[in-house]
Formats: structure tokens, C-alpha cells, sequence
């Protein structure tokens, strides 16, 4: 792999794992503010916060690829994101 797509996707990963963290920042900030009641948003909620309507791509797609859309969607947002930077770091770490 060239060496400029390799950093650029550390530095991606980077910034997903940096987004998570401020996900469950902000989610534990949610929970003391609602006295104790623990608030975990999901990938469709932090999505939705940002403009983008996730209902309308399960419309868009196959049954079987929606549902599957739909499982991840439904997971807390920093799993997710924290999940793909850490995959993009692994991917590109480097190699002897």
C-alpha cells in the first residue's frame, strides 16, 4: 500500500476512536444529568443528531441487508465508531 493512504487511514481510524470517546463522554454527561438513568444513544440517534436519516436507506435496500443495516444501527454509536477505528488502526498499522 502507498505510505500516504496508510496514513491517511491511522489518521482516520484515529478520528473515529477520538469521536467515540467524546460519545461516551457525552452519553455519561446524559446519564448525571437525567440523575442516574443511564442514556446510551445509538448509531441512528448520533446520526439523526447530525442531519442524516437512516430510516429512509432501510427503505433503499434488500430485506436481508436492511435488517442487517438496522442490527448495526441499533448499537450504541461509540461501539461503532470505536469499532471501525480500531479496525482501520489494525489495518494500517505498520509492518516489519
Amino acid at each position: 500500500m502507498k505510505k500516504s493512504l496508510i496514513v491517511g487511514l491511522r489518521l482516520l481510524g484515529m478520528l473515529l476512536v477520538a469521536h467515540a470517546l467524546m460519545l461516551i463522554g457525552a452519553d455519561e454527561i446524559s446519564t448525571l444529568e437525567s440523575k442516574g438513568i443511564r442514556t446510551i444513544r445509538s448509531l441512528a440517534e448520533i446520526l439523526t443528531l447530525y442531519g442524516l436519516d437512516p430510516e429512509a436507506w432501510e427503505m433503499a435496500l434488500p430485506a436481508p441487508l436492511a435488517n442487517g443495516l438496522m442490527t448495526i444501527l441499533s448499537w450504541p454509536g461509540w461501539a461503532v465508531l470505536a469499532g471501525l477505528g480500531g479496525a482501520l488502526g489494525l489495518l494500517a498499522r505498520p509492518h516489519d
